[in-house]
C-alpha cells in the first residue's frame, strides 16, 4: 500500500480507485492467465462433458456448477429460472468487546453489515453515509472496551467498509446522555479516539480526510482486495468507575460498505425442469460493479422419457390397440360360443323332428290305417262311426305333427321355407273349409335366414289369423299377401266377412294373442275395418 501513503493529497474518489487498481495488481499475475471457468457437475459427482452448450442426462436431481473467478468476486444466475442475480457475500463487523482488570475479554458484542449499504454509489465519495445507532450494556467487571472496524469473517471475504462520525456515550439508568466517553464528532463534546491498525494485512486499513470537510472526522477505510487476509481498525476506551456495572452506553457511526465473497464457489440447483437454460457468470469490481467480462454455459435438461407427450400418446395408442384387440377377441369368443350354441339347438331340433317324425309319425299313420281297414271290414254301424272318428283324429293329428316337425327342422331356418310353408298352410285351412283362396308373394326371392323364434310366431300368428277368419268372420273369400321391402315383412290377411262384433270384441277370438306373437319378435299386429265389410289383418316384422 506503498501508493496510498504516498498520495496522501488525493481525494477519495482517486484514492479509492488507486486502491481498487493497486488490488487488481495483487492478483494480476493470475487473473491475467486464465478467465473465470465454469464446471458443471450431474448429481452431486459426475462431471459433465466440458463445452459451452450441454445436454444433461434426463432425470438429473442434481446440478452443481463450480465456478473458479478470475476477479475478486463475481455474480450469477440461470436464465430459464433466475429472475434476478445471486451475489456470494459475508459479513463485516464493528464489534465492541469489554475487558475486565486482568485484561481478558469478558463480553463481545458484534454489529455485522452484509451487501451493499442503502447509500452506495460505486465510490466512497458518491455514497450516502448511513446512521446508525446500537446500544450495549456494560457489564459489572468491565475496566476498559474495544471498538473494532474488521474484515475477519471468512477468509474470503472481500469489499470496501468505511465508517465515520462515531461516537460512544453513556446514557444513565434514565436514557439520557450523562457522559461522552468518546467522540470523532458523533457527539459534540468527547475526547478523540486514537485508532490503530491490525490484522494480517494491516496495510488495506487507512484513514481518509475529504478535502471540503476539514473540521470533520475522518474516514476510516479498509479496502479487503486479500481473499486469504484481513485489516482492522482498533481502538481502546477507558471505562469510569461510576458508569461500570450494568450501565447503558449509546454506540452512534455512520457507514457506507460494499462486501462480497471471492475464491472458488459451488452454486446448487436441483431438481430443474426440463427446458433450455443458460447458466452466466459475470465478474465484479471490488466495489460490486459488473466488469466486462465472465463466462456463460448453455445447457439443456430434457424431459424424462415418461413425462414426454409423444411417451403418453404411444402408451394412448398401444393402449387403444391392446383394448381394441381384446375387445375384437372376447366378441369373437362370444360369436363363437354363441354359433356354438346354434348350432346345438339346431342339432337337437333336427334330432327332435327326425324322432317325431319316424317314431310318433309312424306310430299314428299306422293308427289312421288300422281304423280305416277296420272301419271297411266291420259291419257295425256304432263301430264303424267310431272308426271314422278315430281316423280322423289321426289325419287332423298327422297334419299337426307335420306341422311341428316342420317348425323343428333347421332346415326351414330361412324366408324362402316359411313363405312355401304359409303358402300350403292357408291354402289346405281354406279348402278344408270350403273358401276360396288366393296368395300372392310379391317380394324378391332371395333366400334370407330367419330365426327359429321368428319363423314359429309368424306362422302361428298367421295360422291363428286364418282360423279365426274361418270360424267366426262368414267369409267366403280370403286373400293373403306377402311383401318384403328393405328388410321388413309384412303380411296381410284380407276377408269379405262380417268383421269383428262387440262379441267379438269381448271374447278376443285370439286377436290378443295375434298381438302378443309378433311382440315378442319386435314386430306389430293391426286390424282395419273395410268400408265394403269384412276385416284386414296386418302383420309386421323385421327379418334382420
Amino acid at each position: 500500500m506503498a501508493v496510498l501513503s504516498s498520495c496522501s493529497d488525493l481525494t477519495v474518489t482517486h484514492r479509492i480507485l488507486l486502491l481498487t487498481a493497486c488490488s487488481y495488481s495483487l492478483h494480476g499475475g493470475l487473473a491475467a492467465a486464465e478467465a473465470t471457468s465454469v464446471d458443471v457437475f450431474v448429481n452431486r459427482d459426475q462431471r459433465a462433458q466440458r463445452g459451452l452448450d450441454l445436454t444433461l442426462p434426463a432425470g438429473t436431481n442434481d446440478l452443481r456448477f463450480f465456478v473458479k473467478p478470475r476477479s475478486l468476486s463475481v455474480r450469477y444466475k440461470l436464465e430459464g429460472l433466475d429472475e434476478d442475480w445471486s451475489q456470494q457475500a459475508d459479513t463485516i463487523f464493528l464489534r465492541v468487546v469489554f475487558f475486565n482488570q486482568k485484561g481478558d475479554p469478558i463480553q463481545v458484542d458484534p454489529f455485522p453489515a452484509s451487501g451493499r449499504s442503502a447509500g452506495w454509489r460505486k465510490t466512497i465519495e458518491d455514497s450516502d453515509f448511513t446512521p446508525r445507532v446500537e446500544g450495549v450494556t456494560v457489564p459489572p467487571d468491565a475496566v476498559s472496551m474495544s471498538l473494532t472496524m474488521t474484515t475477519a469473517g471468512p477468509a474470503t471475504l472481500v469489499g470496501i467498509y468505511a465508517i465515520r462520525d462515531i461516537g460512544v456515550s453513556s446514557m444513565g439508568r434514565s436514557g439520557s446522555t450523562t457522559k461522552v466517553l468518546m467522540s470523532d464528532s458523533g457527539f459534540p463534546e468527547g475526547p478523540k479516539a486514537v485508532w490503530n491498525k491490525s490484522g494480517t494485512h494491516a496495510s488495506m486499513a487507512s484513514e481518509l480526510k475529504p478535502d471540503d470537510q476539514k473540521n470533520s472526522s475522518p474516514i476510516l477505510l479498509i479496502v479487503d482486495d486479500d481473499i486469504n487476509a484481513h485489516a482492522d481498525w482498533t481502538t481502546r476506551i477507558q471505562i469510569p468507575p461510576d458508569i461500570a456495572g450494568r450501565e447503558n452506553l449509546e454506540i452512534r457511526w455512520q457507514e457506507a460498505y460494499s462486501t462480497g465473497l471471492g475464491g472458488n464457489f459451488t452454486a446448487i440447483y436441483e431438481r430443474l425442469p426440463a427446458g433450455k437454460y443458460r447458466f452466466v457468470v459475470e465478474d465484479l469490481s471490488l466495489t460490486g460493479e459488473p466488469l466486462q467480462s465472465g463466462s456463460a454455459i448453455s445447457l439443456v435438461v430434457p424431459r424424462v422419457f415418461w413425462k414426454s407427450f409423444w411417451f403418453w400418446g404411444s402408451t394412448a395408442l398401444v393402449l387403444a390397440l391392446i383394448s381394441i384387440l381384446v375387445g375384437r377377441y372376447l366378441i369373437r369368443r362370444k360369436i363363437r360360443l354363441h354359433m356354438e350354441q346354434e348350432r346345438m339347438i339346431s342339432e337337437e331340433r333336427r334330432r327332435i323332428a327326425l324322432d317325431l317324425h319316424d317314431d310318433i309319425g309312424t306310430r299314428v299313420s299306422h293308427i289312421s290305417l288300422v281304423a280305416s281297414h277296420a272301419d271297411n271290414t266291420i259291419l257295425h254301424e256304432e263301430a264303424n262311426k267310431a272308426f271314422g272318428q278315430i281316423s280322423s283324429m289321426s289325419r287332423d293329428l298327422i297334419g299337426a305333427l307335420s306341422e311341428s316337425v316342420w317348425m323343428l327342422n333347421p332346415n326351414n331356418d330361412d324366408l324362402e321355407s316359411l313363405v312355401d310353408f304359409l303358402y300350403r298352410l292357408v291354402n289346405e285351412l281354406c279348402r278344408l273349409k270350403n273358401i276360396r283362396c288366393r296368395v300372392d308373394a310379391v317380394f324378391v326371392m332371395e333366400n334370407q335366414t330367419i330365426s327359429y323364434e321368428f319363423r314359429h310366431n309368424v306362422s302361428l300368428a298367421v295360422k291363428e289369423g286364418v282360423n279365426n277368419v274361418l270360424k267366426h268372420s262368414q267369409a267366403t273369400e280370403l286373400d293373403m299377401k306377402i311383401e318384403l321391402e328393405k328388410n321388413i315383412l309384412t303380411i296381410t290377411v284380407t276377408d269379405n266377412g262380417i268383421g269383428i262384433s262387440e262379441k267379438s270384441r269381448r271374447t278376443g277370438l285370439g286377436l290378443d294373442s295375434l298381438k302378443s306373437r309378433m311382440k315378442s319378435i319386435a314386430g306389430n299386429c293391426t286390424f282395419e275395418h273395410l268400408a265394403e265389410g269384412g276385416l284386414r289383418i296386418i302383420l309386421t316384422a323385421s327379418v334382420a
